[in-house]
Order: structure tokens, then sequence, then C-alpha cells
């Protein structure tokens, strides 16, 4: 395995780790907390993670019989996602966490065990190994920030969330696309602080569009869980001021964002 991928397996089951950790203290009554992905729950989060992580594990050991399964289209992949939460509403919190810790431990398997850069399918186009993964990080980080954001706490940023950024930079093309708009000439480059005080340079040296300022508010950004508008970061060019109003890590079509 390349280091950045060893990088990438270790910083996904770290924030697995501090996810659960957070869910184990869960009474059963804070399971059907409302969360900011309104009507989701922290239940329904879960569920939602559990599940693609076991989608996941069939993509990656099974690849043609998880294409023979998949339902084309965008709209019907969307009714299957709707689906996974409302079938899962059944199971209470134990059930849930349970489901949540082995998928993730078979999921991180069987990337374990996966050349990184295979190609694989996936609900859309395929990708390979190494950015799915980096993908189920991004999900496990906004999906696991949305449950402590539903309790209450300050959530305590990592240095992970690095991929998160890199993983939203790298999606700038589909967040022009999905919303319809030119791709962009000039190239954007990335210039934030994370959490620890270290650097995080993402892009050419020599862009003249910039984005500059806290990599944990970029990362909410790209995650749809902050405006642009409500951050201190700074974006110099037209093409880095707009791609703040609609970037998203996540493909597909664009994302509700956050009315809050």
């Amino acid at each position: 395995m390349t280091s950045v991928f060893e990088t990438l397996l270790t910083d996904t089951e770290d924030e697995s780790t501090s996810l659960i950790e957070v869910l184990d203290r869960l009474d059963s009554h804070e399971w059907g907390t409302l969360t900011g992905c309104v009507p989701w729950t922290i239940g329904d989060q879960i569920s939602h993670l559990a599940w693609n992580d076991a989608a996941t594990v069939r993509a990656l050991t099974d690849p043609e019989a998880f294409i023979a399964s998949r339902p084309t289209g965008p709209e019907a992949i969307q009714s299957m996602v709707d689906a996974v939460i409302t079938d899962h509403h059944r199971m209470g919190g134990t059930e849930l966490l349970a489901w949540f810790r082995s998928a993730r431990v078979t999921m991180l398997d069987a990337f374990r065990s996966a050349d990184p850069k295979t190609r694989m399918p996936w609900y859309g186009p395929d990708m390979s190994v190494t950015s799915k993964l980096t993908a189920r990080f991004m999900e496990t980080w906004a999906h696991g920030w949305d449950v402590v954001d539903a309790l209450g706490p300050t959530y305590e940023p990592t240095d992970r969330l690095r991929h998160v950024v890199f993983l939203g930079l790298q999606a700038l093309p589909n967040a022009f696309a999905t919303h319809g708009r030119p791709q962009p000439v000039d190239a954007v480059r990335v210039d934030v602080e994370l959490p620890s005080g270290a650097r995080l340079v993402l892009g050419s040296a020599d862009a003249v569009q910039t984005v500059e300022g806290d990599a944990y508010e970029l990362a909410l950004v790209v995650t749809q869980r902050l405006h642009a508008g409500d951050t201190s970061l700074r974006a110099t060019g037209a093409i880095a001021t707009e791609w703040l109003e609609i970037a998203q890590a996540f493909a597909g079509p664009p994302g509700a964002k956050r009315t809050d």
C-alpha cells in the first residue's frame, strides 16, 4: 500500500473510533435527536453510514454482482438512499451501533485487501479504490459532525479533516457542472490552517484564484454544513468566490445546503 493510502486507512479508522465513542454514550432517546440534515435523526445518520459501508464492501469484493443490482439514474439512486433510512427506522440505537461497528470493520478490512489504484464501481462513475476511501472518510467526518452538532457539545476538529478539504477541491469541476455552470478556465489554490496550526496548501503555486483561512471552516463549507458567508475564509478571484458558494465534496446533484 502507498503511504497516502495507509494514512487514509488509519485516519478513517481513527475518525470512526471517535464517532463510536460518542455513540456509545447515547441513551435510547438521544438516537432520535434531529440533526441539521433535516429530517434525519442521529439514528438515520448512522444507518446511512453503515449501509454505505456494506455497499462499499460489495462493490470491492463482488463488483459484477454490485453492478447488476445497482439502480440506474440519479432519481432511482436517490430513492434507494431515502428507502434505506425508512427501512431502518425499526432499529434501535443498540442495533444501529452494532451494525455500524461491524460494517466499518468489514469495510476497512476490504480496503486493506484491495489495490489502491484499482477502479471500482459505485452509484455513478467508477472510481479508484483510493478515491472511494477518501469519500468514505469525508462521509464519516461530515455525518459524525452532524451527530456531535445535534447533541450540543462543541466539535473538536483534528488535522484529519485535511482529507475533506482535499476532496472538496478535487470535486470543484463537479460542483460547477452539477450547478449547470461553465467549467473554470483557471485553477484554484487552497492555503488554509489546520487545527494543529500546520498549513495545508493544495493546488498550483502560481494560481491566481485562491482560498485562504481556516481549514475547519472550509471543510464545513465543502460538506455544506456551513455557509461561506458565515466564515472567515478569504477568496481571491471570481472563480474561487463562486466555488465557495457552490462547493460540495460529494458527487451527484447539488446538495440542499443548510438553511440555518
